[in-house]
C-alpha cells in the first residue's frame, strides 16, 4: 500500500466555520483495512467495483454509487476480484458519538475498547484486557471479533492513528506524533497510516499546513 499512497491527493475546503478532508484515490486496487472516521464518510465511486464490508453486512458498490458510512461504524472497502478502482472519500463533521465512546456497543466491547485507549503503547495484551473484563481472552476476543468485524489489536491500532491525525491537523511533528500515540518510531506510524487511509502523514500533514 505504500506505492499506492502516490495515487492518492489530499486537500480541505471550508464548511461553515468547519474544514471538510477530501481524499482522491486513482484507480488501483484499493485494499483498506477495517477502519472508523470521526466523521460521516460520503464516498463516491468514480470508476470501477468495490466491495464495501461492515459489521453486519456486505455489498458491491461500482462507478456511479455514492455510499455514506456514519460516523464511527467499522468498514473496509476491497477491490472485487483483484480489480482497480477509483473513489473521493469525503468526511463530514457528525455530532454522533465515535466507535471508541461505546455508547451503541455492548457492555463488553465498551469495557474493551475504554482499556485500549486508555493503553499508553501498542503492546495490546489481550490477557490483561480480558483480566480486567473478567472472562476469558477467548472469549472477550471472539466477542470483539463478532461486534465490530475487527480485532482488539487492529482497533488498538486505529484508536493510535486517531490520535495521531489530531497531532498532526496542529502540525506536531510527525515523529512526536508517533511516539505521542504509541507507535514504536515514525516509520511504524507511515505505515499504518498509509493501511488505514492510503496516504502518508507527511501528506496529511501538509494538507494541513497548506489550509
Amino acid at each position: 500500500m505504500r506505492a499506492a499512497a502516490t495515487r492518492t491527493s489530499f486537500m480541505l475546503s471550508p464548511s461553515g466555520s468547519d474544514r471538510v478532508e477530501t481524499i482522491t484515490g486513482a484507480r488501483h486496487a484499493w485494499r483498506f483495512r477495517p477502519h472508523f472516521h470521526a466523521g460521516d464518510e460520503i464516498v463516491q465511486v468514480l470508476a470501477g467495483r468495490a466491495r464495501l464490508r461492515l459489521p453486519m453486512t456486505c455489498r458491491e458498490v461500482a462507478a456511479g454509487d455514492t455510499i455514506v458510512v456514519p460516523a464511527g461504524v467499522i468498514h473496509r472497502f476491497e477491490p472485487v476480484d483483484g480489480s482497480s478502482w477509483a473513489f473521493t472519500s469525503r468526511f463530514a463533521p457528525s455530532a454522533a458519538k465515535n466507535a471508541s465512546s461505546g455508547s451503541s456497543r455492548d457492555a463488553l466491547g465498551a469495557r474493551a475498547m475504554a482499556l485500549l485507549a486508555g493503553r499508553p503503547s501498542l503492546h495490546t495484551d489481550v490477557e490483561a484486557l480480558a483480566q480486567a473484563c473478567k472472562v476469558s481472552a477467548g472469549h472477550l476476543a471472539r466477542a470483539f471479533r463478532r461486534e465490530t468485524d475487527t480485532s482488539l489489536h487492529n482497533f488498538h491500532v486505529l484508536l493510535a492513528v486517531h490520535k495521531a491525525k489530531a497531532l498532526l491537523r496542529i502540525q506536531a511533528p510527525i515523529i512526536e506524533a508517533a511516539l505521542d500515540a504509541g507507535f514504536y518510531d515514525q516509520a511504524h506510524l507511515n505505515r499504518e497510516f498509509v493501511k488505514t487511509f492510503g496516504m502518508t502523514p507527511a501528506a496529511f500533514r501538509a494538507g494541513w499546513s497548506a489550509a
